[in-house]
């Protein structure tokens, strides 16, 4: 069967299994009442079932494991980087979904997300090659550089942390969390499907598909107006899922980050203004970016639209440029556009800022 076949099934079969789960989902979370609730600084109205997490997770993981039906060639540690991946997620779904339906304060939630950080890069510090781990970078108009291992791992544990707080921090909207990431998806299948370094690269491109396809299930039913959104669960999952996928079979960090320079540079201009007024940096407001052309009277679908047009417009510069320098200046460009449009929208709305719950 040809790749373009094989990618098509997996898709096919995600995105059947994404409906239905997420579908049952909607049902299952009325019944045990677990539910978001209006609040202060919260956008809902009215309340909305929270347990998109695990149907999601469950989906992307169905779409990698059908990927073994077919008979294809994968790198020499493929299979053993995809149970650690697999772990992670499940260890994510399950734990901070506790959280969406308990709650857990936000120095544990932070520990718990570094374990899953660890599930994938600690085999590397025992010396095995299938360990997740960011050792090496190009740098511009010179060599790679390889990193002393306690550097990446260190470097590689922030970058995992980082992208599930970005994802978990953005889902403030029905739809962006879900349309960023799937934004992020088709960037990260254009470079390693249509422009592979060697065949195997086509099993990686599969994780894209299936993570894209897993969020198209569940954007079905969280596009505005949302009958289900992921919860903390969900949008953890994703961040988590992108850093590695990122990753893993060669690292496509120059994508991942066009392709979310939007999100993280709010998510960092938020937490400077935090600090900057002595508050936590996980505490809720409504200083983020989509809050703010909320604000400006934009409806949700054409903030999650623009948002998700912008991210994928910088995304494709990190496919169409021909070299690593004009890759760094296209990310410093991007950068200053995506911070001068941040500061702007700040300065023009209200200080919405009450004190809340942690995010």
């Amino acid at each position: 069967m040809s790749h373009a076949l094989i990618a098509i099934a997996v898709f096919t079969v995600t995105l059947a299994s994404s409906l239905f789960l997420v579908h049952w989902t909607i049902s299952a979370a009325r019944q045990l009442r677990v539910m978001h609730e209006p609040g202060e600084l919260r956008v809902h109205k009215t309340p909305v079932p929270r347990l998109a997490g695990p149907a999601i997770m469950l989906a992307f993981l169905l779409g990698i494991a059908v990927s073994y039906a077919f008979d294809i060639s994968r790198f020499a540690v493929e299979t053993e980087r995809l149970l650690l991946l697999m772990a992670g997620s499940v260890f994510v779904a399950v734990t901070i979904f506790y959280d969406d339906i308990i709650g857990i304060a936000p120095k544990p939630k932070l520990l718990l997300q570094i374990v899953a950080a660890l599930i994938v890069v600690l085999p590397r510090l025992r010396g095995e090659r299938h360990g997740i781990v960011i050792e090496q970078f190009n740098i511009p108009f010179g060599d790679v550089v390889t990193l002393p291992l306690a550097v990446a791992i260190a470097f590689t544990i922030f970058w995992i942390v980082g992208m599930m707080n970005t994802l978990n921090w953005i889902d403030g909207l029905d739809g962006l969390a879900g349309t960023v990431t799937l934004v992020a998806c088709v960037v990260l299948f254009i470079h390693t499907f249509f422009w592979p370094r060697e065949d195997p690269q086509f099993t990686i491109s599969i994780l894209p598909i299936a993570l894209g396809a897993a969020v198209i299930g569940f954007l079905r039913y969280n596009w505005h107006p949302a009958k289900i959104i992921m919860g903390d669960s969900g949008a953890m999952f994703l961040g988590f899922a992108l850093a590695i996928i990122s990753i893993i079979g060669g690292a496509k960090i120059a994508a991942a980050l066009l392709a979310l320079g939007l999100p993280i540079i709010d998510v960092a201009w938020v937490i400077l203004i935090r600090m900057v007024r002595r508050k936590a940096p996980g505490e809720r407001d409504m200083q983020h970016l989509h809050h703010r052309l909320l604000e400006l009277g934009w409806s949700q679908p054409r903030i999650v639209l623009t948002i998700g047009g912008v991210s994928l417009g910088f995304g494709l510069l990190a496919v169409l440029l021909p070299s690593r320098e004009l890759k760094l200046i296209a990310i410093g460009v991007a950068g200053l556009i995506v911070l001068a449009t941040v500061v702007a929208l700040a300065l023009r709305t209200p200080e919405n800022s009450e004190p809340g719950r942690q995010e």
